[in-house]
C-alpha cells in the first residue's frame, strides 16, 4: 500500500494524460462527417492499431506505459489537428458565405429616376460580384490548405465526394444570398 501511495502522483498524471487522449479520440470520431471520414480512414486505422496495446495488454504498472502514453498522445494529436484544420476551413468558408445573405439591392426612401436606379443597381451588382469572386479565391485557398494537410489522392472517390460536399456548401451559400435579395424585394 505504501508503494502504491508513493506512486499516486505518477498514476494521477498518467490517468490525466490518458483521459486527454480518450477525449481527443472520441471527439475526432464524433465530429467527422461521413464524407470526411474516408479521407482520414488510413490514419484512423493506424491510430486504432497504435492504441490497441493500451486496450488489450498494458496496465498501470506495465513497463513502457509512459512511452505508450506519449506515443499515443502524439498520434491522436496529429489526427486531431488535421480534423480541426478541415473543420476550421469549412467554418471560414461558411462565415464568408454568410456575408452574401445581405440583400443585393436596397430600396431608398426617396424616389429615383430609372437611370439613377439602374446605375445604383449596376454598382451594387458589380460590388457583390467582386466580393463573391474574392471570396471564391479565398475558398480555393481553404480547399488547397486542406488538400496540403491531408494529402489525398485527388482522383479518389473519397476526395471527389469531399469536393462535391464543399461545392454543395458554396451552392447553398449562393442560393441563400439570392433568396435573401428576392425576399427583400418581395416584402
Amino acid at each position: 500500500a505504501s508503494l502504491l501511495f508513493k506512486k499516486a502522483d505518477v498514476y494521477r498524471t498518467q490517468c490525466g494524460r490518458l483521459e486527454i487522449i480518450v477525449t481527443m479520440y472520441n471527439e475526432i470520431l464524433k465530429i467527422l462527417l461521413s464524407v470526411e471520414k474516408p479521407l482520414l480512414k488510413k490514419r484512423i486505422e493506424a491510430m486504432d492499431q497504435g492504441l490497441q496495446d493500451g486496450i488489450e495488454k498494458l496496465t498501470w504498472n506495465s513497463a513502457g506505459i509512459d512511452h505508450f502514453i506519449t506515443q499515443s498522445n502524439t498520434v491522436v494529436s496529429q489526427i486531431d489537428e488535421l480534423v480541426k484544420k478541415m473543420k476550421d476551413n469549412v467554418l471560414k468558408m461558411g462565415d464568408m458565405m454568410n456575408k452574401w445573405k445581405t440583400p443585393l439591392f436596397e430600396r431608398k426612401t426617396k424616389t429615383m429616376t430609372p437611370e439613377d436606379l439602374e446605375s445604383a443597381h449596376s454598382a451594387a451588382v458589380m460590388a457583390r460580384l467582386d466580393e463573391i469572386k474574392s471570396h471564391g479565391k479565398d475558398i480555393q485557398k481553404f480547399v488547397k490548405d486542406t488538400t496540403e494537410a491531408i494529402k489525398p489522392d485527388k482522383k479518389s472517390q473519397q476526395w471527389l465526394a469531399y469536393v462535391d460536399y464543399l461545392n454543395s456548401l458554396v451552392i447553398d451559400g449562393i442560393t441563400t444570398g439570392i433568396n435573401a435579395s428576392l425576399e427583400y424585394l418581395s416584402a
